[in-house]
């Protein structure tokens, strides 16, 4: 026989969770920001004609949001984010952020990705 006490605010939302089966499975990995793959190798992939880096660690490469002719896409290779912008569209961010923009993901699927985990 179940209780006729009202649920608090606790109960109510793991409630709603297995309603819409949003369980800890679905969760990013805590250390995800450590396991992304390395600027140079997901960029070498991803980058049409992506030249060897400056000594700042910056490489150019046509950008894959355009009609880019000349290398107008540079992207860090030596930090742990992968920063990129494209100076003729205006394009800017982070790895995952380019993995959203060229999958059309959204930010956890896009991770997910990154990262060889499948949900």
């Amino acid at each position: 026989m179940k209780s006729s006490r009202p649920m608090n605010g606790r109960q109510a939302v793991a409630a709603l969770r297995g309603l819409y089966g949003r369980d800890k499975s679905h969760r990013l990995p805590d250390n995800w920001r450590d396991r992304l793959p390395a600027p140079a190798t997901y960029y070498g992939q991803h980058v049409e004609k992506l030249g060897k880096p400056n000594g700042t660690g910056w490489a150019q490469g046509r950008c894959p949001f355009h009609d880019d002719h000349n290398a107008s896409l540079s992207v860090s290779l030596s930090g742990e984010r992968g920063h990129y912008r494209c100076f003729a569209c205006g394009e800017r961010g982070d790895m995952v952020g380019f993995h959203m923009r060229h999958t059309g993901l959204g930010f956890n699927e896009a991770v997910r990705d990154l990262l060889g985990v499948r949900a």
